[in-house]
């Protein structure tokens, strides 16, 4: 059931699929049909192995029972490539992505993000996308202090070097970005390297994402500090909301508008901002261990076949 390639890999493709294999199609198609295809290993996790046979250059993580941060932690130590790439399964890479993001690395760059757009336009899809995305929607090609904790391409070794640390640091990948970054990283973002990032179209269901993602922030942001501090993070939901809610303005101001996105995604953005904010509050109070076995629901929304060919 598992194959190697025959020349040893320049990237691994980690593709968390914790509701089954056959759940993330979509993503595998986008991934298969790359113009680098024999410079990839695609590492698949799923809570068991799958029954079919699989594609030269694909191999099955078997994760149990594991959560998320743990089994892409287990992916990253399995990966036999020198790079990474912690894929998600609603986000799908143009087919010359890989060829692009390979030239950064060529250059000798640490860290290499894609530009990324939206898979869907209606105005709570959008309105995500703004508050979350868009920083990295219609880039210019340059140095970069900050990139998207997911889609990216990294140097596996830096990952390794950090031991058991390694689960905590992906709780909230964008915390491990911003260790990566401290410690020397050199991070670019790349124009011609792009993917679709789908969000959710339901407006209860994009709630549940935004709050599940900011007890992530908010637990892992105060892990380190006392009850009292975490407790006392509730009077900051304002200053919060606000900061995301102002970030995600002004990328609507210099990408939204030439990308086609109603100006009233602004105040759904600001909708979730608050949420999120919410979110960040009640993860601070409960902390990492409380909050981590439903961090899930922030991740694994997998895009079908139909989506992403309409979209």
């Amino acid at each position: 059931m598992e194959e190697s390639i025959d020349m040893t890999p320049r990237i691994s493709v980690i593709l968390p699929a914790l509701l089954g294999y056959d759940s993330v199609h979509a993503a595998l198609d986008s991934w298969e049909a790359q113009t680098c295809r024999d410079q990839l290993e695609i590492l698949v996790l799923c809570p068991e192995a799958s029954r079919v046979s699989l594609p030269r250059g694909q191999t099955i993580v078997e994760t149990g029972s594991l959560h998320l941060h743990e089994a892409r932690a287990a992916g990253i130590r399995r990966a036999s490539a020198e790079y990474v790439l912690l894929a998600e399964d609603h986000c799908i890479p143009d087919h010359d992505c890989v060829e692009a993001l390979l030239r950064r690395v060529d250059e000798g760059w640490d860290v290499v993000s894609p530009a990324l757009r939206p898979g869907e336009l209606g105005l709570i899809a959008q309105g995500s996308f703004i508050i979350s995305y868009s920083e990295w929607m219609l880039p210019e090609p340059r140095r970069a202090s900050h990139v998207p904790g997911h889609n990216v391409v990294m140097r596996k070794q830096p990952l390794l070097d950090m031991g058991d640390q390694l689960e905590r640091e992906l709780v909230s990948a964008m915390f491990l970005m911003r260790r990566l970054h401290k410690a020397g990283a050199r991070f670019f973002v790349d124009d011609r390297a792009r993917m679709r990032h789908f969000d959710v179209t339901e407006l209860s269901r994009t709630m549940a994402i935004f709050f599940a993602v900011g007890q992530g922030c908010g637990a892992t942001r105060l892990r380190e500090r006392s009850k009292l501090t975490r407790a006392l993070y509730g009077f900051m939901i304002p200053l919060i909301a606000a900061r995301h809610f102002v970030r995600g303005t002004k990328e609507y101001a210099r990408a939204g508008r030439r990308a086609g996105f109603s100006p009233m995604c602004v105040v759904a953005g600001g909708f979730f901002a608050c949420v999120w904010a919410i979110g960040e509050s009640v993860g601070a109070w409960r902390g990492v261990e409380s909050v981590t076995p439903n961090l899930w629901i922030g991740e694994i929304k997998p895009v079908s076949r139909e989506q992403a060919a309409s979209a």
